[in-house]
């Protein structure tokens, strides 16, 4: 679709080089592809639960045959190392399937009631979806969205983030080869003044957002302006706790892998670990030996682990956060970026002031804070001790102390003993500002359906305030 801004241009965050440039939609693009979904969304919407699957699968199939064309894609727009944009396409391939499952076994029930009364309870898609997707996972958060949706019979309007579009757009080509109807998903590339218009739109029944809280928020509000519902899948700050009790090696293997995965930009990092006293010496020094072993640099090599920040303005909000810092002096031996791109030397930091912004504010970046605690107690307050709620890992031996940790811990998402293990099968929800709603899981399907209630009386009605 023809953007009515000017354009703007995708930059490889590994080297700096030039790939393509882009539409800037404008509001009469908004128009154009709001007026496209609310045209094919009768027909999707009544279109047999089984058709709709097959599609889905149909789709599935062509992502798993792109799988490495999509690796190549991401990890060139948005740095991203080559290794885990290959398991991102496989996994969005199996979102997909998952959901195509979905698509046939969405069933309304009846209930009886006495007096002759039938009620009739359906589940019905909203309509139209406004989906905005940030920049870490391109591929993943739109497959995220785009999944459920459409499994129950919702059309949409998705605009990916300015910084990494490319893998949504070849998607869009895919499934529109896979015999997608046109008009049920519509691609709009643009910045934040597009995603604002498209929240605001009022033929938009429904709007679902992941990125920031800060945006998130601006979202919601554009959205209320015709009451519209949201799903907000928002920042985090999460912790990791490890006690006295805790397999270290196996702790700091977490530690290490939750912090640095996908360069630090993941909202679900447990990069906040707090520690018992009695063995942080020791825990630190195991995180510093693996931290110094892993490879960083160019994101193509296939062996390397931590690859390149998505932009230099990304790179320039981690150094602001992180300024006042100071890091503990680790040797990197494997720290080799390419000229011409975004890197960030990854770092631990010892805490001494519980008011630093790098520990009070969403880094979005490589880089770990070490806190000790003297009780569980203490533990439990330091790990709530922050407006998110996304996620938590606890570290321990004791199964009492696992229960308490689960109970008490304000996080939507808590993770003994391990950590990221988030399966599309799982829901995901946000407490406190890191959001509404669910993504992920049969509760997906959920946000995007709306109840009707019909009930029906057989014989005869006779109003309550009549005698006859």
């Amino acid at each position: 679709m023809a953007a009515d801004r000017a354009g703007f241009t995708s930059v490889s965050p590994r080297d700096g080089a030039h790939l393509f440039d882009l539409g800037l939609a404008g509001a009469q693009d908004v128009d154009r592809a709001v007026a496209a979904a609310r045209k094919a969304f009768p027909a999707w919407r009544d279109m047999d639960g089984a058709a709709r699957a097959a599609i889905l699968r149909r789709v599935a199939e062509a992502v798993a045959e792109r799988a490495d064309d999509f690796a190549v894609l991401e990890t060139l727009d948005a740095g991203r190392a080559g290794r885990d944009t290959q398991h991102s396409a496989v996994r969005a391939a199996a979102m997909f399937q998952f959901f195509a499952g979905m698509a046939d076994k969405i069933r309304g029930k009846t209930v009886p009631v006495a007096g002759g009364r039938t009620t009739l309870v359906e589940y019905e898609p909203c309509g139209v979806i406004a989906a905005v997707t940030p920049w870490n996972y391109p591929l993943g958060n739109a497959v995220t969205k785009l999944a459920p949706i459409l499994a129950c019979g919702n059309c949409v309007v998705l605009k990916p983030a300015e910084l990494t579009p490319l893998t949504t757009l070849l998607l869009a080509d895919l499934m529109a080869q896979a015999g997608l109807p046109a008009g049920v998903v519509n691609i709009l590339t643009g910045d934040g003044a597009t995603g604002a218009a498209l929240a605001a739109h009022p033929g938009i029944d429904k709007v679902s957002f992941t990125g920031s809280t800060a945006t998130g928020r601006r979202i919601a509000q554009a959205a209320a302006a015709n009451l519209k519902g949201c799903v907000l899948e928002l920042g985090g700050k999460s912790p990791l706790i490890v006690f006295e009790d805790a397999d270290l090696d196996r702790a700091a293997d977490a530690a290490v892998f939750t912090t640095f995965m996908n360069e630090g930009q993941t909202c679900t990092s447990c990069n906040r670990v707090l520690v018992a006293a009695s063995v942080r010496d020791r825990f630190t020094r195991l995180c510093e030996e693996r931290l110094a072993a892993l490879r960083i640099g160019d994101p193509m090599d296939l062996d390397t682990q931590i690859g390149a920040i998505v932009s230099p303005g990304q790179v320039a909000r981690i150094t602001r956060l992180t300024e006042t810092a100071t890091p503990r002096q680790i040797e990197l031996p494997n720290f080799r970026p390419v000229e011409g791109g975004c890197y960030f030397r990854p770092m631990i930091i010892d805490i001494t002031d519980s008011n630093a912004p790098f520990l009070r504010d969403e880094v979005f970046g490589p880089v770990m804070t070490i806190q000790d605690f003297g009780s569980d107690a203490e533990a439990y307050v330091l790990a709530n001790q922050t407006e998110y709620g996304l996620a938590a890992s606890v570290w321990t031996g004791s199964i009492a102390r696992a229960e308490t940790a689960r109970r008490v811990i304000e996080a939507g998402v808590v993770w003994i003993n391990c950590v990221n293990t988030l399966s599309y099968g799982t829901p995901v929800s946000g407490h406190k500002t890191s959001g509404m709603g669910s993504e992920y899981g049969l509760e997906a399907i959920d946000q995007y359906m709306r109840i009707k209630t019909t009930v029906q009386m057989y014989g005869a009605w006779s109003s309550p305030f009549c005698s006859n």
